[in-house]
């Protein structure tokens, strides 16, 4: 056996046995933060469109959206995110516009590392959530990231990092691999020692193939959409029955600078099916109380199309809260598309104010000691 394969399936036997064990110890006081970042620079004017505004259209004449799903007089979402509407009226999601920071950055990578960070400032090496999870002494099982490329926002002041996986991990069970598996792990050995570890394989992999069956039943007919997004969140619902206090998950592919349109309709429709679904498992399970989805990007784009069918980087964006805690509407203002600061949208709210209130009242921690400073709630959560 490979040591990438070794230690593939040593982490996830890990990880269902600490699943399995967690899972039916939870308690109705836990809660949990599922970070969704979109990586990339969503377009928020077409995502939340000012469908009475017309500088809209007049800064968009072919990307436009004008057949928008209405949620005020003023805001619509996009017709690909009409699963989400239900749970606007319900009061189950909550938008605050116009997202963003002092002095905001246009490139990716800086832009990631301030909203990851929680910091201004350059040369951070540690994330915003590991802060948090370090002030709680908590364990490397208690934030889980699902993806691939491990993010800011989890890592340590000491490179500490926190669980890792991939919804494309699976347990190989055939093939030299599994032929390996089987013959070192189906046969009693005679020392104890020898024979305990081979037990404790066993019960990690029956924990796993549990696991396994949960995410296989979301896929299969629990509404998630049958594409690599909508896995991801099956995925991460089978990992939320344990209630981990942060789960953070990375979805790709939204630099939308040519032919936006077809992609962003595609991938806001993913990512809206599959937070809808989401949801609905947990309130089935119970634990919608439980859990606050935030769903956030890098940064907005221009207010104007480019000369190739896209945007380019922009400023503000819209930033989603999922769950049964909220106070719903839309908050933040709408996009200043009269007074556009060279050629992009002014910010109305310091993205360290939506972090504030999450870390103080949803996670019960310290945001002054966590991003150095003090910032207004925003007073999304009920």
């Amino acid at each position: 056996m490979k040591r990438r394969e070794f230690l593939t399936l040593a982490t996830l036997s890990t990880f269902a046995s600490l699943w399995q064990a967690r899972a039916q110890n939870i308690s109705s006081e836990q809660r949990t933060l599922v970070v969704v970042q979109l990586v990339g620079g969503n377009d928020g004017l077409n995502t939340c469109i000012p469908y009475n505004d017309p500088n809209y259209f007049r800064l968009r004449p072919n990307l436009a959206i004008k057949d928008g799903i209405p949620l005020t007089n003023h805001i619509a979402l996009h017709p690909s995110l009409e699963k989400l509407k239900p749970l606007f009226a319900a009061q189950k999601l909550t938008i605050v516009q116009n997202v963003s920071y002092p002095n905001p950055h246009l490139s990716h990578f800086r832009s990631q590392d301030i909203w990851q960070s929680g910091q201004l400032t350059e040369g951070n090496s540690s994330g915003w959530l590991a802060h948090y999870l370090s002030s709680i002494k908590a364990d490397p099982g208690d934030a889980i990231f699902i993806g691939d490329e491990y993010p800011l926002a989890l890592l340590g002041t000491k490179d500490e990092r926190y669980l890792q996986l991939s919804p494309r991990l699976r347990l190989q069970t055939s093939g030299k691999v599994g032929q390996a598996l089987q013959v070192a792990y189906n046969t009693p050995h005679s020392n104890p020692l020898a024979e305990a570890v081979r037990e404790a394989v066993l019960d990690s992999q029956a924990a796993l193939n549990r696991f396994q069956s949960k995410v296989n039943q979301r896929t299969a007919s629990g509404g998630y959409p049958q594409d690599n997004i909508g896995n991801q969140f099956a995925f991460a619902a089978a990992v939320l029955e344990a209630l981990p206090p942060i789960v953070y998950l990375t979805v790709g592919g939204w630099d939308t600078h040519v032919n936006q349109l077809p992609k962003h309709q595609r991938l806001l429709k993913s990512v809206g099916d599959s937070l809808a679904a989401l949801l609905q498992d947990l309130q089935n399970r119970g634990t919608d109380r439980n859990v606050l989805i935030m769903v956030q990007t890098e940064f907005g784009r221009r207010a104007a199309q480019n000369g190739s069918g896209g945007t380019d980087h922009g400023t503000a964006t819209p930033v989603f809260f999922l769950g049964s805690n909220l106070k719903g509407g839309i908050l933040g203002g709408e996009p200043g598309l009269d007074s556009l600061v060279n050629g992009n949208l002014p910010w109305q709210i310091d993205f360290r104010s939506l972090y504030a209130e999450t870390i103080d009242r949803w996670l019960g921690g310290n945001s002054r000691a966590i991003l150095g400073g003090s910032f207004p709630y925003v007073e999304f959560l009920a």
